[in-house]
Order: structure tokens, then sequence, then C-alpha cells
């Protein structure tokens, strides 16, 4: 049975953290100057975001469905853009080492996809 919630433990490298509902395509990961100013590369199905730190690290990604929006008191960096499920086969978050299916109760197609870094006795993303 699926949830609202999911905690997943990624590392991050190469100052990204992948969104996706198709496959893995390189040319969808290429930071333009845009992109690094925004700290984040759009497609409607797959967005890559800007974690911060430079280095490699481990990160817990706290995935939520709900309702509405209530930003973290711990929050550094903070964006929403649209997001479709074209694939709820495919959906994954995910950096350039590993990667975990998405497992929430998803029935829409087109989300509000909220992007949180946040610090406090530890660096976490929700």
């Amino acid at each position: 049975m699926k949830s609202n919630t999911q905690v997943v433990d990624l590392l991050i490298s190469h100052s990204q953290i992948q969104v996706r509902s198709r496959p893995f395509h390189e040319i969808l990961c290429q930071w333009g100057n845009e992109n690094i100013k925004q700290g984040a590369i759009l497609h409607k199905d797959y967005v890559v975001f800007d974690p911060l730190p430079d280095d490699a690290f481990g990160a817990n990604i706290h995935l939520t469905l709900e309702g509405n929006f209530n930003m973290d008191p711990l929050v550094q960096r903070c964006m929403v853009v649209p997001f479709y499920v074209t694939d709820k086969n495919k959906l994954e978050i995910a950096s350039a080492t590993e990667k975990f299916k998405i497992d929430l109760d998803l029935k829409e197609t087109l989300y509000s996809l909220y992007y949180e870094v946040c610090e406090g006795d530890e660096f976490f993303i929700n």
C-alpha cells in the first residue's frame, strides 16, 4: 500500500538532485547560465535541482504528498515548479550515483513540486 510520505538517504554528487518521470537522459541534465542562476534545470517531467553544497554528501530526502505547503523554518533555498507524472513506473529521485523509486500515492498527472534545502543539526531536503 502506498503512503503519503517516504524518506530516502541519497548520496548526492555532481551538484544535482533529479526528480524524473522518465528514464535518465544525459542531455536533460546539462547546466546553462540561466539554469545556474535559478538553481534548477526544468523540463515538464524531469527536473534537476542544485543542492547548494558542492562536495559529495549523503542527505535524507523527505518526500511528502500534501494538500498544502508549509515552509520548513530551517529552509536555506525553496522553489516550486510544475511537475508532470508521465510514467509512474519510472518516477524516481536520483543523483549521479544512485536512484530510488518514488512510492507515493499519486493519482494526478500534474503536481506542484516544492523543493526545500534545509540545514539544522544535519543537512536535509524536503
